[in-house]
């Protein structure tokens, strides 16, 4: 009997990957995490897995990280082989070595490897001694930049007191030639009343000299007459050599300055009349804040940033304005108001004037601060028209209420807004 012969085959095994524990590539994943780290301060930075970036951080990473890490670092065999080319046995290990550049058998050698691994505690204290000092060495850098740039902050701030202190030297020169411009105003008007006086005087004696009911000829004195003219004229004279000085010295001080200029001179009588208060309102009080704002056809004119900061303390510089502007909008439509809010421009961008229906925005130019803009509508505005200065600001209070404006405190200005 023929037997009969069975070939049966037989696959081999299919090969089981070796598991290799977190903890077994710590060496190799904290690598990962630094060269991370250290190639997002280069320029191009160096592109590494994304799911790094939450570890830039750690110089050692806890056990939970782990896994996270080896995921990324998994994920991206470029990167994983940019480690492999710079990764040696010193400065991770065999097994992390072996991890990263997987030549063939890697996984088996690992699996030999992991116990040996696990007794080597001097090659991992020394390992995690090279770590610590990379890790002092970057913040070793760190503290050395930080002190550059704190040596150039103070640099900077002493710039600016320089720079202070030549526009406060600047101002008081101005404010020194606008008081000669004053007192060489007040020296003309003294002149020409002078030279009226005598002209009044001549016609006076040529009147009286040619009236025939005279009992005797009238001698007229011309010498006395002619010095007294001569004098006057010398005197004009004088008046415009100095007033010719003080508007160059002006015009150079504004041009260093970029300053608003002087405010034109006006006839005595040009003089604005603050609004007067009823009886039983006192002055500083809201009532009388409402009273001279309510007053019809007057100009309310209010200082942006001192209402603005004062009212919404807590919001950044653009809210504030934003705030200030629409509060400000509702006032005056309620009392049918012509109010113009005045903000610094210099550091807003695009600013310019905007006209409303029943408000006006105006933004200081550069080198001019809001305040001589203030100043400087009150100067221009018509003399016959009420004008009612908001602010906080002594200089500003003092300088509008000399020019007859009425003033409302920045404080009794938000509780009118706030009803």
């Amino acid at each position: 009997m023929i037997g009969t012969v069975v070939r049966v085959s037989v696959e081999p095994p299919a090969e089981v990957p070796v598991k290799v524990p977190d903890e077994a590539l710590r060496p190799a994943l904290e690598l990962a995490v630094g060269v991370a780290a250290a190639g997002v301060k280069l320029r191009p930075p160096l592109a590494f897995p994304s799911g790094l970036k939450r570890f830039l951080r750690f110089h050692k990473l806890p056990p939970a990280a782990l896994s996270e890490v080896r995921a990324a670092v998994e994920g991206d065999d470029a990167f994983r082989g940019r480690l492999a080319s710079v990764a040696t046995a010193d400065l991770v290990d065999e097994v992390g070595v072996l991890w990263l550049s997987r030549p063939d058998g890697w996984d088996l050698a690992i699996t030999e490897l992991i116990p040996e691994q696990a007794v080597d505690d001097q090659a991992a204290l020394r390992r995690e001694e090279r770590r610590r000092l990379a890790a002092q060495e970057a913040a070793a850098r760190g503290r050395a930049e930080l002190l550059a740039m704190t040596a150039e902050l103070d640099r900077e701030r002493a710039g600016k007191v320089a720079v202070m202190g030549d526009r406060d030297r600047l101002k008081s020169e101005l404010d020194e030639v606008r008081a000669r411009l004053r007192d060489a105003q007040r020296v003309e008007h003294a002149t020409a009343q002078t030279l009226a006086k005598a002209e009044s005087e001549l016609a006076t004696m040529r009147l009286a000299a040619a009236a025939p009911r005279l009992p005797t000829p009238v001698v007229i004195d011309t010498m006395a007459v002619r010095n007294l003219l001569d004098g006057a004229v010398a005197a004009s004279t004088d008046i415009v050599a100095l007033l010719t000085d003080a508007l160059g010295e002006l015009a150079r001080a504004d041009s260093a300055t970029d300053e608003v200029s002087f405010e034109p001179a006006r006839s005595p009588r040009a003089r604005r009349k603050p609004i007067r208060l009823p009886g039983g309102v006192l002055v500083g009080t809201v009532e009388a804040a409402e009273f001279v704002l309510r007053i019809k056809g007057a100009l309310t004119l209010v200082d942006g940033y001192n209402v603005a900061m004062l009212g919404w303390p807590s919001l950044d510089l653009d809210h504030q304005r934003d705030q200030c502007t629409v509060a400000a909008e509702n006032l005056a439509k309620r009392w049918n108001m012509a109010m113009t809010i005045v903000f610094d421009g210099a550091t807003v961008e695009g600013a310019h004037t905007v006209t409303r229906r029943k408000l006006r925005i105006v933004y200081s130019p550069a080198g001019v601060s809001a305040d001589d803009v203030l100043r400087a509508e009150v100067a221009g505005t018509d003399f016959v028209k009420a004008v009612v200065v908001v602010t906080n600001d002594r200089a500003i209070l003092a300088d509008v209420t000399a020019a007859g404006a009425n003033t409302v405190s920045s404080d009794d200005f938000l509780t009118l807004m706030r009803r």
